[in-house]
């Protein structure tokens, strides 16, 4: 089975190759061998391939936030099917993945955009990441400026779809 991870703002497949004697993981293209020691207060070490990284986790809801060799990762699992499902349900409306702020708005009500254009820079536990819109369309409204702040689920833009 595979599964798809967004990091960043991009999406990376990862399938289980060897879940036996050790965790070997075919993460893009390339197979690597895993080892994840949980440690106090979010301290992990993290090996792939014989290489060690000293970690820290954090989680919130399906957000797993990393900090490795001086970077900062947001991993979140992505379930296409729940994609679609969420989508039927709110059809263009772009909700907060988790509670934040803005710090840049990069589209205006009535700009056309592309599936997987930047509409957003936010901000959430120090770390910024960007809001895309999850179909073709035209930006019908935004809710969110530069600065405000938001929760989880708060609706921050519609996309009027072109389907």
């Amino acid at each position: 089975m595979r599964y798809a991870f967004k990091i960043g703002d991009e999406l990376v497949k990862v399938a289980p190759r060897s879940l036996a004697d050790e965790l070997v993981l075919n993460i893009g293209d390339k197979d690597c061998r895993v080892v994840f020691e949980h440690g106090k207060e979010g301290r992990c070490t993290l090996s792939l391939d014989g290489k060690n990284y000293e970690s820290w986790v954090a989680r919130d809801g399906d957000d797993i936030y990393i900090k490795m060799s001086g970077r900062y990762f947001k991993v979140t699992a992505f379930d296409p099917r729940a994609a679609a499902a969420g989508a039927s349900v709110a059809a263009g409306a772009i909700s907060a993945p988790m509670p934040g702020v803005v710090v840049e708005v990069l589209v205006a009500e009535g700009d056309e955009v592309v599936e997987g254009a930047k509409l957003l820079t936010i901000e959430s536990m120090k770390l910024q990441s960007t809001v895309r819109a999850a179909c073709d369309g035209v930006v019908g409204r935004i809710h969110v400026s530069a600065g405000s702040e938001f929760n989880k689920d708060d609706v921050l833009v519609e996309i009027e779809s072109n389907d």
